[in-house]
């Protein structure tokens, strides 16, 4: 998850831009390159609030009372903007500050009197909606899911992201608080301009995915704009103009966001594929093992890597030498024991080697062919990347229930004198 999605800065952003006088302040500051006194001030954000080149005289007393007791000094106090002069010449401009440093802002600001009037007030409702951190990281979780999620399970998530610790660690005292702010502040709010879908009966909620706002040129800019690139359909392809035979990062554009499958040849690029997967878990990393001969000590070490960092590690095998391993090199991790066929069982000759399925939203299926004529197995992966990626979608259908009931087993068990391997 973007890191920018949560810092003070961004909150600062979105407080800044909420009402549409301190913008207007900001937008007229930085188009005019120079400080302003508060009348002449006063003057150019009544332009700009009225759509008009000529004002009245009561609008620009009526703006120049807002700056005076409102904006300016709420602008002041944030450090964005810096006085200049005595009393006598008092005047302001823009401070050196971060906010103003970042470039979504500045182009948000440079474009303010390029959108219709009519879409003012719900651009302010939607900017309020993003204000507090929590609503943002509580979008950028249901983005992850295809289905509403019940209220206390994305309360838990963001504890768990919050406190960085595993989600299976989160207990009904310490979930019960956000859930309270979620039910009363925050989901009402990203609700009443569309973002959400807030079912309060059935206490679930799921990101409203139609909203205009999310195909915003301005929002997929923002720290957000991790949540548009997966509502959006994929249209990158790689720059040589294959069709994916081979994964080859580095002729790539940006293969995270293209919305096709394709093909990985030979092990150590199949390995290869798992690890970068395994290194980019932010949330949930789940991996599932055949046998003892297919774990490498560079395995092991990217599962206790993202344990460590907060991601909740599941790892799933039906071979108790696997199992033991796994439990002794990852301590942290989950064990559990697959119970759907086909992940498990080999065909004809060709089974499957490893699954490695990270956030819901990437995945390596691999497989091992033992048929070969010369006797040396063939390795092949099939991956894909995105909330809208057909492996990934098809993988978190199958595995995403399983794991959300393996969760709640989880939050129910002490997992320090956990033995026998959870069932999935």
């Amino acid at each position: 998850m973007n890191s920018d999605l949560a810092t003070e800065r961004t909150t600062t952003a979105f407080d800044v831009l909420a009402d549409p006088g301190r913008r207007y302040v900001l937008s007229t500051l930085l188009e005019r390159g120079e400080p302003l006194s508060l009348e002449q001030l006063a003057t150019d954000v009544a332009v700009r609030t009225h759509r008009s080149p000529i004002v009245t005289e009561d609008q620009s007393r009526t703006v120049h009372i807002e700056l005076v007791h409102r904006h300016v000094p709420r602008l002041l106090d944030l450090g964005v903007l810096r006085e200049v002069g005595d009393d006598e010449t008092r005047r302001v401009a823009l401070a050196d500050h971060p906010l103003l440093e970042t470039e979504w802002v500045t182009d948000f600001l440079e474009t303010l009197t390029d959108r219709p009037v009519d879409d003012e007030e719900r651009l302010n409702r939607t900017l309020d909606a993003f204000q507090p951190a929590r609503s943002r990281i509580a979008c950028a979780l249901l983005s992850r899911r295809d289905e509403a999620l019940p209220v206390a399970d994305l309360a838990a998530m963001l504890v768990a992201r919050e406190d960085e610790t595993r989600l299976v660690d989160v207990t009904e005292s310490d979930r019960r608080p956000v859930e309270t702010t979620l039910v009363h502040n925050h989901l009402p709010a990203l609700a009443d301009v569309g973002l959400v879908e807030y079912d309060a009966s059935s206490e679930t909620v799921a990101l409203a995915a139609d909203a205009s706002q999310w195909r915003a040129n301005w929002l997929a800019a923002s720290p957000l704009g991790e949540i548009t690139a997966r509502l959006e359909p994929a249209r990158k392809r790689f720059a040589d103009g294959s069709t994916g035979s081979e994964f080859d990062p580095a002729s790539a554009i940006d293969p995270t966001e293209s919305g096709a499958c394709w093909t990985v040849e030979g092990r150590e690029n199949v390995v290869s594929r798992g690890h970068d997967i395994a290194d980019s878990a932010e949330e949930e990393l789940f991996v599932t093992v055949p046998d003892a001969g297919m774990i490498q000590s560079r395995c092991l070490e990217r599962w206790r890597a993202a344990a460590e960092r907060g991601v909740d590690v599941y790892v799933g095998s039906r071979s108790q030498e696997v199992r033991n391993v796994v439990r002794s090199a990852v301590p942290q991790a989950t064990i559990c024991e697959p119970q759907f066929d086909w992940l498990n069982y080999p065909v004809d000759g060709v089974h499957h080697g490893r699954v490695v399925f990270a956030d819901r939203d990437r995945v390596l299926l691999a497989t091992i062919d033992d048929s070969s004529s010369n006797g040396d197995p063939r390795v092949t992966g099939i991956t894909g990347e995105g909330a809208e990626n057909a492996l990934a979608m098809l993988v978190r259908e199958h595995v995403g229930p399983r794991l959300d009931r393996l969760e709640s087993r989880c939050a129910a068990s002490d997992l320090s004198e956990q033995a026998t391997p959870f069932p999935l």
